[in-house]
């Protein structure tokens, strides 16, 4: 596998709360001053047509992702409670939205990124559709849990049929003072061209074993499986 980082930004979603305009989020952040070892933004939005993946049962999605690039895990940790930035993510909000009740929203973390070779990837970040999947806990040993994961449920993955890029985000011990934590044990996601690219996929025999190996996993306690539409914002500064 081949490493990076990310710095994530997850706002959820709450009953009495519209989510974050997409256009206006895109704005803020590229308002932005160049951030120091920030190779780009990626932004997700909830895929036009996730009602057709039913398989998982999880509903619509709740969030809208940020994800801030970058290969020096030192730099991110910087970014993570910078005020410019998360400025940016609170003026996403509905106009005239309590920036208090706005930040309650968000939570965010800072991870080591884990790329499993796929036989036909695009490593350019082109492909648009991303099936993200996050574990929670109650776990009985959050490091033995990952490293069961990533040692075994990545390369069944990689088999899935059109499959672009298969990665696993495992968090890191930077914990943000002015969002809040990202609560997740471990985040997955596979990427494909398209939605009809991940149903023909999650329809072939792979799945079978995916769910087989997903029954060795060490105890935890649920898991969410959302389509999100993925738009590479900045390549660069």
């Amino acid at each position: 596998m081949r490493s990076g980082h990310a710095l994530v930004f997850t706002c959820e979603r709450t009953a009495d709360a519209p989510l974050p305009d997409a256009e206006r989020l895109c704005g803020a952040l590229r308002s932005l001053h160049p951030l120091e070892g920030c190779s780009g933004f990626d932004l997700f939005v909830p895929h036009p047509e996730h009602e057709r993946l039913a398989l998982f049962g999880d509903g619509e999605p709740p969030f809208v992702i940020v994800e801030c690039r970058g290969e020096n895990p030192q730099a991110l940790r910087r970014w993570l409670d910078d005020s410019a930035l998360r400025d940016a993510l609170l003026q996403a909000g509905a106009p005239g939205a309590d920036a208090t009740a706005e930040a309650t929203r968000w939570r965010a973390g800072v991870f080591r990124v884990e790329r499993e070779p796929v036989p036909s990837p695009r490593d350019d970040g082109a492909a648009p559709l991303s099936l993200v999947v996050h574990y929670y806990g109650p776990v009985d040993d959050p490091a033995r849990f990952v490293a069961h994961y990533v040692a075994n449920h990545p390369p069944i993955l990689a088999r899935l049929p059109a499959v672009r890029e298969v990665l696993c985000y495992v968090p890191t011990d930077a914990v943000p003072r002015m969002l809040a934590a990202d609560s997740t044990v471990i985040r997955n996601e596979v990427r494909f061209d398209s939605m009809d690219a991940l149903l023909a996929a999650l329809r072939s025999p792979v799945l079978a074993d995916l769910r087989a190996d997903a029954k060795t996993f060490p105890r935890f306690g649920r898991s969410t499986h959302y389509p999100m539409l993925r738009r590479r914002l900045v390549h660069g500064f």
